[in-house]
């Protein structure tokens, strides 16, 4: 049988073809791997517009104080080390004929007033105190949790996410005052209690 001969050209175009085909491909595959602007746009729309968790501190929230009446005083201050004798006076309370160190700001007001949430959180416990009266704790990030006694009505239960300002419960009885109307507030941070009335001014970026 008589081999055909292949023309002196078909070779080289075919050479030209296949490499061809090649480069296409690379580059195919090229522009796939890289990344597309507008895919990048469209995540940071979604962070943009995305909603914030529910319960957990936002850095916008600015601290707001534990109770919404405008008729609530302090009745004993936040005993503080370095105080002077007259402000260490004012932050002691008396019980049982024992004068203790006060490790909160005690609230009172003529009528009961709502105690509301100073920042977003989840309720972590709640208790009855003889002393005390109603107990709810609430933790706001790993570092932070605050802690409301003395309270009348509780309107929150364990594991309850609240917002900033949600309703806790109504101002109530302790047995370490004649009041009907009182809220004993804590504040602990990094395990360490802290003055209530530094904290409304703190920046809740720095609490983290």
């Amino acid at each position: 049988m008589k081999q055909r001969k292949l023309k002196g050209y078909v070779l080289p175009t075919l050479y030209v073809i296949v490499l061809i085909v090649i480069f296409g491909a690379v580059s195919l595959v090229s522009s796939l791997m890289q990344v597309n602007p507008s895919y990048l746009y469209s995540v940071d729309v979604l962070k943009d517009v995305s909603t914030p968790v529910v319960g957990e501190v936002q850095n916008e929230e600015k601290i707001v104080r534990p109770y919404t009446s405008s008729d609530v005083k302090i009745a004993t201050y936040f005993y503080e080390v370095d105080a002077t004798e007259e402000e260490q006076q004012k932050s002691l309370i008396y019980f049982a004929n024992t004068y203790m160190k006060n490790t909160g700001v005690l609230y009172q007001a003529p009528e009961v007033f709502d105690c509301v949430a100073v920042l977003s959180g989840t309720v972590l416990n709640i208790k009855e105190d003889d002393i005390l009266g109603n107990v709810v704790e609430i933790e706001h990030n790993a570092n932070l949790r605050t802690i409301y006694y003395s309270l009348g009505e509780v309107s929150v239960k364990v594991g309850e996410v609240l917002n900033q300002g949600d309703l806790i419960g109504t101002s109530g009885e302790n047995n370490i005052t004649d009041s009907t109307s009182n809220l004993l507030f804590e504040v602990y941070y990094n395990g360490t209690l802290i003055n209530p009335e530094e904290f409304y001014e703190m920046d809740v970026t720095a609490l983290n």
